[in-house]
């Protein structure tokens, strides 16, 4: 860091309901010399409604927020004043919440329990730089192979359809019946399934599928 950066003032904020992880942060970003204005907030529209949460240099937003979550504070954030640096602040890696935040212009998504070095995340980010901890790496980068892989696998509408309904535990007969068709096309198109995936039995179809990210949410069934 160079002399004009030591010099520079930091303002931040920190929307966190959970009041003793907030406490920790607090603490920590309290003792850095650079911290000027260091506020806090327990919801998304407690902070969206105080003007003092305007004009912040960097905010740490936990996604898990009640009433309206992070993810959708940082896209509003975002559109209000896309000059500020949003942090997610999370327990979960889910790649859906990992994609939609970075989506929404979070700069950086990290898990709680790898918050271990907030002037060095600080220093980053005024460097013009984005924060993703290991673990979220690992997450962002498994996604692009699933994206690469399954994009090597070109399944027909219909076949897709079919491995829907297979990895719902649906039987041949079932999966006919309720498709309109004989058994024996949905056998040549479950033929045609296992010969582009390269597999051989239903487990390794299910298996195969949701490492390239074919799986839709059957969660329901």
């Amino acid at each position: 860091m160079n002399e004009n950066e030591e010099k520079k003032i930091v303002n931040i904020g920190i929307v966190e309901n959970d009041s003793n992880y907030k406490e920790q942060i607090i603490k920590v970003l309290e003792a850095l010399p650079q911290i000027g204005m260091l506020l806090h907030w327990e919801s998304a529209e407690a902070f969206l409604q105080d003007k003092k949460g305007r004009g912040l240099d960097i905010v740490f937003l936990d996604i898990m927020l009640p009433g309206m979550n992070g993810v959708d504070l940082a896209a509003k954030l975002s559109e209000r004043e896309p000059e500020t640096s949003k942090i997610m602040l999370s327990n979960m890696n889910s790649d859906e919440l990992i994609f939609k935040s970075l989506g929404y212009g979070a700069i950086g998504y990290i898990l709680k329990s790898e918050l271990q070095d907030i002037a060095d995340i600080i220093d980053i980010v005024l460097r013009g730089g984005a924060i993703i901890t290991p673990t979220i790496a690992f997450r962002v980068l498994n996604s692009f192979k699933r994206i690469e892989s399954s994009s090597e696998v070109k399944l027909t509408k219909k076949e897709k359809q079919i491995l829907d309904e297979m990895v719902k535990g649906k039987t041949i007969n079932r999966v006919a019946e309720f498709l309109g068709v004989s058994k024996y096309t949905i056998q040549h198109h479950v033929k045609n399934i296992y010969k582009k995936m390269n597999v051989h039995n239903r487990a390794e179809l299910v298996r195969r599928a949701g490492d390239i990210g074919l799986l839709r949410n059957n969660s329901g069934f």
